[in-house]
């Protein structure tokens, strides 16, 4: 699927599906402290009890309800009640979020899910605050699930790479512009008959992927915000590990030099770096993954590790 052997898609696999199996992981963990919740409740016949905790999580479309809790529009992205809800999700999420990796590299998984969770949050909200057809729900409705993430990512891989097949039920290939249009056209009908505010939501992470992808290209990059935050972790954490290092007061100025030197042939290199990226991503849009070189491939590749 993703790879020319087997090895190809064993190592694929290994080196970029990380972040795409964290979210799993968070995902199902969750769903297990919500199901030995609602076992607890079960077992004290105390039924307000698991209802009352999950209510508190999941996505309210009453805005007073959401000024008080605003936790909500984050937490609801990571909840779900039923097994058949999260095992396609997290199966949606483990395809299209390695492709996802492998185009333009690990690190853009997560951003991009969340985002697609707060777009679609958003759209939901606004949905059922705005529309008369919600009025007489919008007091009791709420959100759960990681669709809107999901649709996100796969979207972005559409964008990306239309023209890339996947292979459905080990015996059809199919085209990811043709899977994603045929997604996006049953949330459009579905609107009108069962669970309108999650196929609403859904549209949002549809459309989110896509803006992330063209801004992407054009150079900004909607990731950054999070990466930030990653590395203002990481600095705090390094600063309080106290760990020091001492130069002679003679090297100092030859080190500053030195340092210079390297961060304008660094930068040199990132320019090169992401003009080559870019041909090849361009090239991934008008043909396909598979019409790229084995030297493309290893550029990919090798930048998706560096992510």
């Amino acid at each position: 699927m993703y790879g020319n052997t087997i090895w190809d898609d064993i190592k694929w696999q290994y080196k970029f599906g990380s972040d795409v199996i964290k979210l799993i992981l968070v995902n199902v963990g969750v769903f297990v402290v919500v199901q030995m919740l609602f076992l607890f409740s079960f077992l004290t016949q105390n039924s307000n009890f698991g209802d009352s905790i999950f209510s508190a999580f999941s996505l309210h479309a009453n805005l007073h309800v959401l000024l008080y809790k605003p936790w909500q529009l984050f937490t609801y992205m990571f909840l779900h009640e039923k097994f058949w809800h999260i095992l396609w999700n997290m199966v949606a999420l483990y395809w299209f979020g390695n492709i996802v990796g492998d185009l333009i590299g690990k690190s853009k998984v997560i951003p991009i899910y969340i985002l697609g969770g707060l777009v679609g949050g958003f759209f939901y909200l606004t949905a059922y605050n705005l529309l008369p057809v919600f009025a007489n729900d919008v007091n009791i409705a709420t959100a759960i699930g990681a669709s809107a993430g999901v649709t996100a990512i796969v979207m972005a891989a559409t964008t990306i790479s239309p023209n890339y097949e996947i292979r459905l039920f080990m015996v059809l290939n199919v085209k990811l512009k043709w899977l994603t249009a045929a997604y996006i056209f049953v949330d459009l009908i579905s609107i009108q008959y069962d669970n309108p505010g999650g196929h609403i939501a859904h549209l949002g992470g549809f459309f989110i992927g896509w803006l992330y992808i063209v801004l992407l290209r054009s150079g900004t990059d909607m990731a950054k915000p999070f990466h930030a935050v990653q590395d203002f972790i990481t600095n705090l954490i390094a600063k309080k590990s106290n760990l020091k290092v001492a130069y002679k007061n003679e090297n100092k100025q030859a080190s500053s030099q030195t340092r210079k030197q390297t961060t304008a042939k660094q930068n040199n290199i990132n320019v090169n770096k992401q003009e080559y990226l870019d041909t090849i991503l361009d090239k991934i849009n008008k043909s396909s993954y598979e019409s790229l070189s084995q030297e493309e491939k290893d550029f990919l590749f090798k930048v998706s590790q560096e992510d």
